[in-house]
């Protein structure tokens, strides 16, 4: 018999966000070893901001007032409507105690109500040679009837280890074969006349890369959602620093990619969309 509930994520329920976030800090050198290094603002946000083509619910199994796991569900609404995403923790100290099934069967039961047919989520794998990372949460996923679709490979670059002769090679011999080309580098917001080509190679994204048995299907994107995406970025504090690669003669962008450096984490960065029209 449980002896927790399993409740929606209040943001004034100041206790139970703090709980709520513990769960995140714990899995993040338990399951992640610290890979990214645990920072809450994007978390603490998604509480009161997200996207407008996509619906969110969250719950936590609670027990005297404090969060033991969690478990989230964004419902895109604009396309992929048959998909429903979701993430599923649950504070290392309190494993192996039925709260992760339990959360998953509250789970299952809300997405058989609303129709949707697809669920998926992402779960840490070791790497041959690569960083050590926990296998819990793949184990878990696979002992409740769910199969691998993709595999998606995270790689770090020590930006103190790279050799500045070798990229100047690469930008110059990338630069022979990219005549009739330019580069639109820019922060933030995206200008306007790049706006309508950017939302083209976004939705790509869904299409170009590699899906492998993934139910991802083609998206709606344009302009408008282009700038929601700056402005969410705004919000919480980031900086987005954006390559786009155009053709000078019609003007149409063959190609983008951005780095986001997070407020408060300043020393690490991540790549976002990178991707060049066929």
């Amino acid at each position: 018999m449980k002896d927790f509930d399993i409740v929606p994520i209040d943001p004034a329920d100041h206790g139970l966000v703090q709980s709520w976030l513990a769960i995140g800090e714990a899995v993040e050198r338990h399951d992640w070893r610290d890979t990214l290094g645990w920072h809450p603002t994007r978390r603490m946000m998604s509480l009161v901001q997200h996207q407008s083509d996509t619906d969110t619910e969250r719950w936590a199994a609670v027990r005297d007032g404090r969060a033991l796991g969690w478990v989230s569900l964004d419902l895109p609404v604009r396309d992929n409507t048959h998909l429903a995403e979701f993430d599923l923790e649950v504070h290392p100290e309190h494993r192996r105690q039925g709260i992760g099934s339990a959360l998953l069967a509250h789970l299952e039961r809300r997405v058989a109500e609303l129709g949707r047919t697809t669920l998926s989520t992402w779960a840490p794998v070791p790497a041959p040679g690569g960083v050590p990372v926990g296998d819990t949460a793949v184990g878990f996923a696979e002992a409740t009837g769910y199969r691998n679709t993709l595999d998606n490979v995270i790689r770090i670059c020590d930006l103190d280890k790279v050799d500045d002769a070798e990229i100047e090679r690469l930008w110059a011999a990338a630069w022979e074969r990219a005549e009739g080309f330019e580069t639109v580098v820019f922060e933030g917001e995206p200008p306007a006349e790049l706006l309508d080509g950017m939302a083209y190679m976004h939705a790509r994204m869904y299409t170009d890369m590699p899906l492998g048995e993934w139910d991802l299907q083609e998206a709606d994107f344009d302009a408008g959602r282009v700038l929601e995406m700056a402005r969410l970025r705004r919000e919480r504090g980031e900086l987005e620093l954006h390559v786009v690669v155009r053709h000078i003669e019609s003007g149409d962008v063959a190609g983008l990619t951005s780095i986001i450096v997070e407020g408060g984490r300043e020393h690490h960065c991540f790549q976002s969309d990178t991707i060049v029209d066929p």
